[in-house]
């Protein structure tokens, strides 16, 4: 008979309703549960407690992240550069929910815990978790995968799961407590009923300019002016920290404000308010500034919009597509009514699939526009038909999606704005994925280089994934020498950002590369690159995986740290599920083909911190 198997070291994760009648000794307590949900407002409690238990552990690591640690605590060090410059955001305008931003900042706060909990040895107990924001609780959640990973034996304790707190978006409140029952899958822990009371927390002082707005919209003594300027700010800010219910909030609350006001002067003075708390800032990820305000029924529309970039985001599409069709029952401007259908369409395309109905939508986008003497009139029709060549494209019909995209650029040609700068990056990309698609790899790379000849000064983080695409495609092409040289500047740009997800990804997949072309020494060097960037993340899946490919170029036949590492993921279930089986087969022809292949686009899902 087989001895059993050891219980594996992680933190053993417990979820309560209430609090024990007992609570672990010496434990690192801790009151995470805020009245307001601004994104890291539990998290940020709980780094201070464990800077506190473990000072040069947390020091240490806030000096090695400065970028990250700065949008944690604002201005807590001088003179390091923006995260923006180094990280990719959200994109309104495509509906892409990642945001490469979050991702550095939830996993170094992550790392921060699993290290403070090694160095100190003390359990760490989390009151009040169910009035936490769910920014901060999915650090929590990859700080339990990454305990698994390095085998931290210890003890993590949530009291106070399903009390919730005074102010929470009512339309979030199922996705809410589905992301709690994820949170628990996520961390091993059994689920636990909700919801359950309201608590009667108080608000606290705000320590960033999402907290300030928040606390102004909800705030019934204020002028309802000032409250739907800070909703609307508070929405902008809340895209940014990936902060969903905070940002349902503030459009409820926006809402709610505009519905009880008949002052026909509200909104120049919302105006004003927005004026006075304004930064000035302004970015095409999501195209709220000044010139997104209006009289009332253009306030509504504005926030319906944002409520169906919410749902999409979360995953909930017939949501999403109601909220949508609410602001198109507003009386608008044409502009505005395109821009509707365009998400409209843009969801039925990317989340539903049903490409008819999405070019009805655009057809009525289309025919709004007709009636519009707007400057703004052009961009609109170009990102419609932008939509409605992806369309095409998913139907492979690829001379229509051309069609399509030629009249897209036609219409932003001679435009310079940010937006239509931003559409116009999308058109040349998409002009290339439609060459690659038709296998014309050549043409592919040709349109994909008039990026260098738009710009000399683009920024490491874009030539990152300008050199990886670039590769890709050489790769596809048979250019083989120059696809290397390319993904190994590609690595080179995400070493300068001190890009470990990036690098484990490239390295992984060049490993892959000369293990098929039966050069194992070069593999071996790419794959132990590889895991010490997968470590460095946290990602058990991805060290398994670079694991497994040491072990199959070098010839090596144990697979157990592999089958280790592998045992303790839960971000990526579909894929650890197919490694596992092939470790298990004990076959390295299986553990070959289940290796990462080199693609012709570098953007990967940051699932180590998203709940679906």
């Amino acid at each position: 008979m087989s001895p059993p198997s050891a219980r594996p070291r992680e933190l053993a994760v417990t979820v309560e309703t209430s609090l024990p009648a007992a609570l672990p000794s010496h434990a690192i307590e801790v009151d995470v549960g805020v009245a307001l949900p601004v994104a890291f407002g539990g998290l940020r409690k709980v780094l201070r407690a464990c800077e506190a238990a473990a000072p040069q552990v947390v020091h240490t690591l806030s000096r090695a992240h400065p970028s990250e640690w700065n949008r944690l605590f604002p201005g807590a060090i001088d003179g390091v550069p923006d995260l923006g410059d180094l990280a990719l955001t959200p994109s309104e305008r495509r509906l892409h929910r990642e945001s490469e931003q979050m991702f550095w900042v939830l996993n170094v706060a992550a790392k921060a815990l699993v290290e403070a909990l090694r160095a100190s040895g003390r359990p760490l107990v989390l009151h009040g978790a169910g009035e936490c924001d769910l920014v901060s609780l999915r650090a929590v959640m990859r700080a339990a995968e990454w305990s698994r990973l390095e085998g931290l034996d210890g003890t993590l304790l949530f009291t106070g799961w399903n009390v919730r707190r005074p102010h929470g978006a009512e339309a979030f409140e199922a996705r809410r407590q589905a992301y709690l029952d994820a949170l628990c899958d996520r961390m091993r822990a059994p689920r636990v009923p909700t919801p359950g009371p309201v608590s009667s927390r108080a608000v606290e002082a705000p320590v960033d300019l999402e907290g300030r707005y928040l606390q102004l919209a909800v705030d019934a003594a204020q002028a309802p002016e000032t409250r739907v300027a800070a909703a609307i700010l508070a929405i902008r800010s809340c895209f940014f920290t990936t902060n969903y219910e905070g940002a349902m909030l503030a459009a409820e609350q926006g809402l709610a404000v505009l519905g009880a006001s008949p002052d026909a002067a509200l909104p120049s003075r919302v105006v004003q308010a927005w004026e006075a708390l304004d930064t000035g800032f302004a970015t095409p990820a999501i195209e709220i500034d000044r010139a997104s305000l209006g009289d009332v029924e253009e306030l509504k529309a504005l926030f319906a919009r944002s409520m169906g970039v919410v749902h999409v985001y979360t995953g909930a599409h017939d949501a999403a597509m109601a909220a949508f069709g609410r602001g198109l029952e507003c009386r608008i401007p044409p502009e505005l009514v395109a821009r509707l259908h365009m998400f409209r369409a843009l969801t039925l395309t990317k989340r539903f699939g049903q490409l008819p109905n999405a070019r009805a939508e655009v057809a009525a986008g289309l025919a709004a526009l007709e009636r519009s003497t707007s400057a703004d009139r052009a961009l609109q029709e170009g990102w419609l038909r932008n939509v409605c060549a992806l369309t095409w494209f998913q139907e492979r019909k690829l001379d229509k999606a051309l069609v399509e995209e030629k009249l897209a650029m036609r219409c932003v040609g001679d435009l310079h704005d940010a937006s239509a700068t931003h559409l116009k990056i999308n058109l040349i990309s998409n002009a290339s994925y439609l060459q690659e698609t038709a296998r014309q790899f050549g043409d592919a790379i040709s349109t994909w280089r008039r990026f260098e000849k738009i710009s000399e000064s683009w920024g490491v983080n874009f030539a990152k994934h300008h050199r990886y695409r670039l590769a890709g495609l050489e790769l596809a092409a048979g250019e083989r020498d120059a696809a290397v040289a390319h993904f190994t500047e590609a690595f080179a740009n995400a070493d300068a950002l001190g890009d470990s997800f990036h690098r484990q990804v490239i390295a992984a997949e060049l490993g892959r590369l000369f293990l098929d072309e039966q050069q194992p020494a070069v593999a071996v060097d790419w794959f132990a690159r590889a895991e010490e960037h997968a470590r460095a993340i946290g990602d058990p899946l991805k060290t398994a995986e670079s694991l497994a490919g040491q072990a199959v170029a070098a010839g090596r036949s144990d697979w157990s740290e592999a089958r280790r590492c592998a045992e303790a993921s839960t971000t990526w279930p579909k894929q650890t599920e197919a490694l596992k089986a092939a470790l298990a087969q004990g076959d390295a022809k299986a553990v070959h083909e289940a290796l990462p292949r080199a693609r012709t686009k570098l953007n990967r899902p940051f699932d180590p911190v998203n709940l679906y």
